[in-house]
């Protein structure tokens, strides 16, 4: 059965979203916490820390990216994702509220708090057309 150009678009701006995790988790693995402030010499526990939690945006991207042949039918690696990103989103606005105001943290967390709750809904009209246009 042929995939709608909605399902289409969604599934390449899936694809789009899903290389962010998997460039900054990669970057994270790669250089340590120095990808966010060079010249300062991190314990070796910050910096395996650092590198073990880089790890977990980089399998969210494969997960993102595993999920797109199916996208139509199953959601399952999307919506895990989105929880934990929005999750992810929720602490991170906590450290807006708690400690500082920044710009550009701001639009970070509006999109980790409203992108994919809106990929997620998407998806649900996606796949309600595609088993609609199944059963026809």
């Amino acid at each position: 059965m042929a995939k709608t150009s909605q399902c289409l678009v969604l599934q390449i701006v899936i694809g789009l979203v899903a290389i962010v995790p998997l460039f900054f988790g990669l970057n994270g693995i790669i250089r340590g916490p120095s990808m966010l402030a060079t010249g300062y010499n991190y314990p070796i526990s910050v910096d395996s820390h650092f590198r073990y939690l880089s790890g977990l945006p980089v399998a969210m991207g494969i997960l993102l990216l595993r999920n797109l042949p199916t996208i139509d039918r199953d959601a399952s690696d999307l919506h895990r994702v989105s929880l934990l990103i929005f999750i992810g989103g929720l602490g991170r606005l906590w450290g807006l509220i708690t400690v500082s105001f920044e710009v550009s943290t701001m639009v970070t967390t509006l999109v980790e708090l409203l992108l994919f709750p809106f990929l997620c809904l998407w998806q649900h009209q996606v796949q309600k057309n595609s088993v609609r246009s199944r059963t026809k």
